[in-house]
């Protein structure tokens, strides 16, 4: 049986039920009720799924399931790889270096049997106001489609998947946020200069690993299904496209996908929209897409990402780790860990230790990262012994091993992609310096350690 959504919550539920909240009342999500109630989960503490059983459609006619929070905790996205809870720090990392750099295989199954094709709304029908779409911030200019988009290199064989957002302007009309670094936004350049309609699928549900797959650093040209295949595990099932036919391939255990075209030259408005740093981002002008077709399964149930919260930052961040991991660690053997901490919204700050050997090793590792990451602002190098994971660590290493006259450099003119952040970026290296009498760390024998553990259970 093919991975799916539905396979990955009947896990959870029976092997980890802590981590799934069923939600069985109607919820209005135009209301802000599901982000209200995720927004109070977080205050809490509790990283766990929700499962919205009743989510009223945006026309209000209609009920769907609708589930959150699918990457709001590190051990979920372990479990999504097959991995132990145990394994949500470096080992999620490593395994992600790991299946980034693989290469899947495809399978093709017929339309008939392709579970995304069990309902299948066309025309008049294919009605984005049917699905229970969310309003997430109390300034957002409307409600907002929040998960991927697939588009196919025009005349070539690959498919980039990326996450990106969808404003609903209407029953069959949605912006497309392709910003200047997205490589959907390359592809669509070629198609506008022919001035053709481009073709685009937004997934709204799949297994969570095919959504992971989406966020490594992979090159304009790569194609994303074989790397989902390699995240899942198993050969990634396509079926032909209900637009396009066998010229654009879909996923076919997706929960629901919206098939679409995006107009040539037509630039409309969209936002404020809060987004992932915390911030309502911009109004600005986009391209706009007309919705063709909408398939799915027959108790399909939609997928949405929270923005700027949690399980934003964790699926933003954890890829991210796994890519720059494995550039850094080519060029310094010395790497022990990399991690981009909630606090730095899974984009912004980047904390990194390793066993340093010369004085200019956490310089090359911070150099390293800003320049595979884009949003990167601030870089943090500590020594092994410090745990990366546990902020209070770090900041501990900042203000004991940090000299200020020489070990914080700032860089100017670096990053420029929000200008209201500035374009400099800062170092901070909080190793031991070498060559220096510093003082011993205090510790408790590692042994003694062992035996409180087994004695008080801890």
């Amino acid at each position: 049986m093919a991975k799916d959504l539905s396979r990955f919550l009947n896990e959870i539920e029976r092997e980890h039920p802590n981590h799934l909240l069923r939600i069985a009342e109607e919820v209005n999500p135009s209301h802000f009720e599901i982000t209200a109630l995720l927004s109070l989960l977080e205050k809490k503490g509790h990283e766990k799924m929700v499962l919205f059983e009743k989510a009223l459609s945006i026309d209000g006619k209609a009920h769907a399931p609708l589930i959150f929070n699918v990457f709001s905790s590190r051990s979920l996205c372990a479990l999504a790889l097959g991995l132990s809870v145990e394994n949500q720090h470096m080992g999620l990392v490593e395994e992600f270096a790991k299946r980034e750099n693989g290469q899947g295989h495809l399978e093709l199954v017929a339309e008939s049997e392709a579970p995304c094709k069990e309902v299948v709304w066309e025309g008049e029908a294919a009605s984005l106001l049917k699905l229970p779409v969310p309003m997430h911030h109390q300034k957002d200019v409307g409600p907002y489609l929040t998960m991927t988009c697939i588009m196919k290199g025009l005349g070539q064989d690959f498919y980039d998947i990326t996450f990106t957002k969808n404003m609903v302007k209407g029953p069959k009309r949605m912006s497309f946020s392709a910003h200047p670094h997205h490589h959907l936004e390359a592809i669509l350049a070629e198609y506008e200069m022919k001035k053709m309609k481009a073709p685009i699928i937004v997934v709204l549900g799949h297994h969570p690993a095919f959504y992971l797959s989406s966020c490594c650093i992979t090159p304009l040209g790569n194609n994303d299904y074989l790397t989902a295949s390699s995240f899942l595990g198993e050969p990634f099932r396509l079926t032909p496209s209900q637009t396009w036919g066998k010229g654009f391939l879909v996923p076919a255990d997706a929960e629901i996908i919206v098939e679409a075209e995006i107009i040539p030259g037509v630039r409309e408005t969209q936002n404020p929209f809060g987004e992932i740093a915390g911030y309502y981002q911009a109004e600005m002008s986009m391209p706009v897409a007309e919705v063709k077709t909408i398939t799915m399964k027959k108790e399909g149930m939609m997928q949405g990402v929270f923005p700027g919260h949690p399980e934003h930052w964790n699926l933003g961040g954890i890829p991210k780790e796994g890519s720059v991991y494995s550039v850094i660690k080519r060029n310094l053997p010395g790497l022990k860990a990399i991690h981009l901490p909630s606090s730095g919204c899974g984009r912004f700050s980047c904390h990194i230790s390793l066993k340093k050997e010369f004085e200019n090793e956490p310089r090359k590792a911070a150099m390293a990262a800003f320049t595979e990451m884009p949003n990167l602002k601030v870089a943090v190098v500590v020594d092994e012994d410090v745990d990366i994971y546990n902020e209070r660590e770090v900041q501990w290493a900042v203000v004991t091993r940090t000299h200020w006259d020489k070990d914080l450099e700032v860089i100017r003119k670096v990053q420029t992609f929000r200008p209201w952040l500035g374009d400099a970026v800062v170092i901070i290296d909080a190793t031991r310096p070498k060559g220096v009498n510093f003082p011993e760390k205090n510790e408790i024998p590692h042994e003694a350690l062992l035996r409180a553990e087994k004695k008080w259970n801890l």
